[in-house]
């Protein structure tokens, strides 16, 4: 009876399995190089938590309890967290947290490889499911 221990699997899904670890271990130091590089070269934080290059995220209407009235007036709470969850999302992208937001990607499509390395190959004989 087989059950996927590396004795029982054919040469050519060894072949894959071992691909398949290899370009987990490169996305992931590859990811990891790049989101300290990242780090290195992003711009200081204002006492704020900003990055001092982006000049409009210190003093925004964004920001004001006036605009999140008004956009709560015209599109409910649903619309204020909506526009809430845009600028974190947004915030992402940029600096410092641009660094962790490349760390976090680079080792989950990592664990995504290894865990498809661990997928016993289908047997020639058995049927697609």
């Amino acid at each position: 009876m087989k059950d996927g221990r590396p004795q029982d699997i054919p040469e050519r899904g060894r072949a894959a399995q071992t691909l398949l670890r290899r370009i987990g271990v490169a996305i992931l130091i590859a990811g990891l190089c790049a989101s300290a590089l990242v780090f290195v070269m992003a711009p200081a934080a204002d006492e704020s938590g900003a990055d001092a290059s982006s000049a409009l995220s210190v003093t925004t209407v964004d920001n004001s309890k006036r605009y999140q009235l008004e956009l709560e007036r015209i599109g409910g709470k649903s619309a204020v967290l909506a526009a809430e969850f845009d600028d974190w999302f947004t915030s992402l992208w940029h600096g410092a947290r641009l660094a962790g937001t490349l760390a976090i990607l680079s080792l989950g499509a990592s664990l995504l490889c290894f865990w498809a390395a661990r997928i016993p190959p289908r047997e020639d004989g058995e049927p697609e499911r």
